[in-house]
């Protein structure tokens, strides 16, 4: 088997972990749902009198895909800390793939996991959108792929930074959820972040990947407007970097106990 089967191989099986949590994952999914269709509805007769908004429902419905998509994909960084925890990282090591390998087919593994969880969100909010959004939708679908492996990325770098810190790693996991969901666009319109935040902060906001592809769901899936090639290349540039940073942090750390025997 080459090194990129090998790399497949694993990917699939990390994959597969996604697939053993039903229980977990229908709990989050009833939560997706509940806010889709209850808090946006609900806020919708409330929002919708505001001079920001004209249909709450459909600003706040792409938020629910893009924090599903984050939620998956942190749990990427879970598993890979369960694995530096448990052992399993010995097994990883010991078989005939390469540290870069194991990497690769974890990011590999936290994209697709995310983008399933996240389509089974779209098929809901699909039922309520018109025929072409469909269309809209599959174009997004790799570079939310992309930024899905980003948000793996910072799991995986949370994951590494806490192998050497005992428990911290859920601390350190709330800590960037909230930085990241907080300085975007999914909970309120850039209009409103820059009548009230200096201009650092509106800067960082409108750099956020989360901001970029919500906004990219909300005018092209949701409001029907067509598909621009340049924002889909700002969620690309915006998302590798994360990934980068994520892969070699894991890779640094995966190093390091090959080196010393321990993280």
């Amino acid at each position: 088997m080459t090194e990129v089967g090998r790399i497949l191989k694993l990917a699939q099986n990390d994959f597969s972990y996604f697939f053993r949590t039903k229980w977990l994952m229908a709990v989050l999914l009833s939560l997706n749902l509940s806010d889709m269709l209850v808090v946006a509805l609900v806020y919708k007769g409330i929002m919708n009198k505001t001079t920001f908004f004209t249909n709450y429902f459909s600003f706040f419905v792409p938020s629910v895909v893009v924090m599903g998509l984050f939620a998956a994909a942190l749990d990427t960084g879970r598993r890979i800390w369960l694995a530096i925890r448990e052992g399993v990282v010995q097994y990883y090591l010991s078989l005939p793939i390469s540290l870069g390998g194991v990497v690769v087919a974890y990011l590999l593994a936290g994209g697709l996991a995310s983008i399933v969880y996240a389509g089974s969100l779209l098929i809901v909010a699909l039922v309520v959108l018109p025929a072409q959004a469909v269309w809209s939708t599959l174009l997004l679908l790799p570079f939310l792929f992309v930024l899905a492996m980003g948000l793996a990325g910072i799991a995986a770098t949370l994951a590494a930074l806490a192998s050497t810190h005992g428990e911290y790693f859920f601390a350190y996991q709330q800590v960037v959820q909230l930085a990241l969901l907080t300085l975007s666009t999914l909970y309120y319109p850039i209009q409103l972040v820059q009548a009230h935040f200096p201009s650092f902060l509106v800067s960082i906001v409108s750099a956020n990947p989360l901001t970029l592809a919500v906004q990219a769901m909300r005018n092209y899936t949701f409001a029907g407007n067509p598909v621009q090639p340049l924002s889909l290349v700002f969620i690309l540039l915006a998302s590798l970097p994360f990934t980068v940073i994520g892969a070699l942090a894991y890779y640094l750390a995966l190093r390091a106990f090959t080196i010393k025997g321990k993280l």
